[in-house]
């Protein structure tokens, strides 16, 4: 009993194990990282106000964009967590968990969530339920910058603690689809319990969950494709800042931080567009998601890609 209990702590790095056992101590080591990191930064952050005066432990806040920005930059503590307790505990260095020398492939992964909105968006305008209104010249170009960096932080967190230390732990024990649907889970609970997903009705809710799987399941799927995580952090960053920063429309149900760049119109709230949660519960992405998933697989298959058990 005192072994499998020593097997399930995250504190060592230990192999000789069942691979239940394995994947029960790396989602115990997902959990510690993510409320060690939430706790540190609410200390961090809380400190930080009163230092400026404000009192945050009464409801006594700062106002304007910093409040909607700090959350977001405070997850370069997450990423540093993930990074020290792979190197740490896990002996990893930055390769094993995707920071490899194809820095570059951050274009491609912004190019990827460039084609999927580009798509998603005017199939909405032609379907009529959205319309685009103009360019809107009185964006903040501050508010751009800031919120642009802000999402470089907060979807680089997300891949480097789902992808990078995660799935690419599991991979190494349990069969790539199965890690690939653990990482992705791990992926999409936090989704639910941070955002009003569930709040959203049963259909948005639905379709929403399934949207979030779909788009982990791309992240995935081009990280053992590019065999680095470098492009899931571009497609991550940008599908969330084009989302905010451009298209000004909803991230995770939730409003716009900034007026976007251009100015689009719900003229009908439908299980097309996500209705008010957004377009990530939206049956067009949805579509757009799995066109792109087997897009992918069928590029890395046809050149002549590693078989990790999809077919």
């Amino acid at each position: 009993m005192k072994n499998h209990i020593f097997n399930l702590l995250p504190f060592n790095n230990r192999m000789e194990m069942s691979g239940a056992e394995y994947v029960i101590k790396k989602l115990l080591a997902f959990i510690m990282i993510f409320f060690v990191s939430g706790v540190i930064g609410e200390i961090i952050v809380i400190a930080s106000y009163t230092g400026m005066g404000y009192d945050p432990l009464h409801g006594v806040m700062p106002t304007g964009e910093i409040v909607g920005l700090v959350p977001f930059y405070g997850y370069i503590l997450f990423s540093i967590i993930t990074l020290l307790y792979c190197r740490i505990i896990e002996k990893r260095n930055l390769d094993d968990i995707g920071l490899t020398r194809k820095g570059l492939d951050y274009l491609y992964g912004i190019g990827i969530a460039i084609i999927m909105l580009v798509l998603i968006t005017v199939i909405c305008c032609i379907s009529g339920i959205e319309s685009f209104s103009g360019i809107n010249t009185g964006v903040n170009g501050k508010g751009l910058l800031l919120w642009g960096i802000a999402f470089v932080i907060q979807g680089s967190e997300e891949e480097i603690l789902c992808r990078g230390f995660l799935m690419n732990s599991l991979k190494k024990r349990v069969s790539v689809p199965l890690a690939v649907f653990i990482s992705s889970t791990a992926f999409v609970i936090p989704h639910l319990i941070m955002t009003s997903i569930l709040d959203s009705g049963v259909v948005y809710s639905i379709i929403g969950v399934v949207n979030l799987y779909l788009i982990s399941v791309l992240f995935s799927i081009i990280v053992l494709w590019r065999k680095n995580i470098w492009i899931s952090c571009g497609l991550h960053t940008a599908w969330n800042y084009i989302l905010n920063s451009v298209l000004g429309l909803t991230v995770s149900g939730i409003d716009a931080q900034t007026e976007g760049l251009f100015v689009f119109k719900n003229n009908k709230l439908s299980i097309l567009n996500g209705s008010e949660y957004g377009l990530e519960a939206g049956i067009v992405t949805t579509i757009i998601t799995i066109v792109m998933i087997c897009v992918i697989i069928y590029l890395w298959k046809g050149k002549g890609g590693d078989d990790y058990g999809i077919q």
